[in-house]
């Protein structure tokens, strides 16, 4: 998880966010939710949003999503206890189904999780080779709801630091000069903000002394 900055509103939620949230409590007050009305937040304008401001990423395990499956829009805080943010364009963002599921409707003003728009996450998380681990209770929490260790990340993770790995191996045996520029470069790539498992890499990095 790395901090993410939101994007501008899109314009379908500048013109129509407040009466959506109206008709979606009213509705929701009366018994009488259509699935129109309940997900409006799901509109494509705002999805496509969403993807361009994570790099269609998921939010939380920084999996790459779109190449593979059309990724889920998920309310940050759930609507369940918080209907009045039902299209809050703050409290939405672009998840993967996994993270979408353990997340499910957990809330708690008290203990809250970490939030990469508002939080640093590694101020709370940090990462060591594939795993996921925790620095607070707020980490400890994230880390065990949205299950960030769970073996089908560790395996991607693995494999994607076995492949920068060798690309370390080779800039380390490769004198100075142009070649070992273009490597560093390649190698500085996987750790951009747009990258799959940016935070993994950047931790990995560091202990290379790449960072």
């Amino acid at each position: 998880m790395i901090h993410l900055q939101k994007l501008a509103e899109p314009v379908v939620l500048v013109n129509n966010g407040a009466t959506w949230t109206a008709e979606f409590l009213s509705r929701k007050a009366a018994g009488t939710l259509t699935p129109v009305v309940r997900f409006r937040y799901r509109h494509p304008t705002i999805k496509q949003c969403l993807r361009e401001e994570t790099s269609e990423k998921c939010a939380y395990c920084e999996s790459k999503v779109s190449h593979v499956h059309p990724g889920e829009t998920d309310h940050i805080l759930p609507v369940s206890e918080k209907p009045e943010l039902c299209v809050s364009w703050e409290n939405l963002t672009y998840v993967c189904s996994e993270c979408n599921r353990e997340k499910s409707d957990y809330f708690s003003d008290a203990e809250p999780l970490v939030n990469p728009y508002t939080d640093e996450p590694s101020d709370h998380l940090y990462f060591v080779g594939p795993l996921v681990l925790h620095r607070d209770a707020k980490g400890l929490r994230t880390q065990r709801q949205l299950k960030l260790s769970r073996t089908a990340l560790v395996e991607r993770k693995q494999e994607m630091l076995e492949r920068i790995n060798l690309l370390v191996h080779q800039w380390n045996e490769t004198g100075e000069g142009p070649t070992k520029d273009f490597l560093r470069e390649e190698i500085l790539s996987y750790a951009e903000d747009g990258s799959e498992f940016a935070a993994t890499v950047r931790a990995y990095l560091r202990t290379v002394g790449l960072l």
